[in-house]
């Protein structure tokens, strides 16, 4: 994985969306295309209260899966832990052993099968939102409907290899 060259410019929020759509481009998934506002308020309520975000009611979302993660210092950390430090022994609390379900459910959600129609992300960071350490969330959705982008994947992939999109 190569980060774009503008990756200190971005916001942290933007970050988990860029490294988010690496994940998934790197596995030949088609990226999202752009972070919308309105999930962007659901993410950001979901790290406040130390959950995962959940779609608004009324939102037109076909498909959906969301991570949260508590005590994570930036968006590279937040994706290791749910890309690769998942599963048994992890500090992935819906994996007590191996063979729980939810084991590798984050990294199941990063990489949810969507058709990408109107794919879109919701992304915060909360800084304090877990016992006084940064708390992180994303959404990721199949939306019915046309989104107003707050950010897009376009506007990130004239700074990455040819390779990285």
């Amino acid at each position: 994985m190569v980060l774009p060259s503008n990756w200190s410019s971005l916001t942290p929020a933007e970050q988990l969306f860029v490294v988010t759509n690496l994940e998934r481009t790197a596995r030949g998934l088609p990226p999202l295309a752009a972070m919308d506002a309105t999930l962007d308020q659901a993410a950001a309520a979901g790290a406040a209260d130390g959950n995962d975000p959940t779609p608004p009611a009324g939102y037109p979302a076909l498909t959906w899966a969301s991570n949260w993660g508590g005590a994570l210092g930036n968006a590279l950390e937040t994706d290791y832990l749910w890309m690769y430090d998942d599963g048994p022994g992890s500090a992935n609390v819906d994996c007590p052993s191996a063979g729980a379900p939810g084991c590798w459910g984050h990294r199941d959600n990063v990489l949810i099968s969507l058709s990408c129609q109107e794919c879109i992300m919701g992304s915060a960071v909360d800084p304090t939102g877990w016992e006084g350490y940064p708390a992180w969330a994303e959404l990721l959705v199949e939306s019915q409907a046309p989104v107003q982008a707050a950010f897009t994947w376009a506007q990130v992939t004239p700074y990455l290899p040819a390779d990285e999109r």
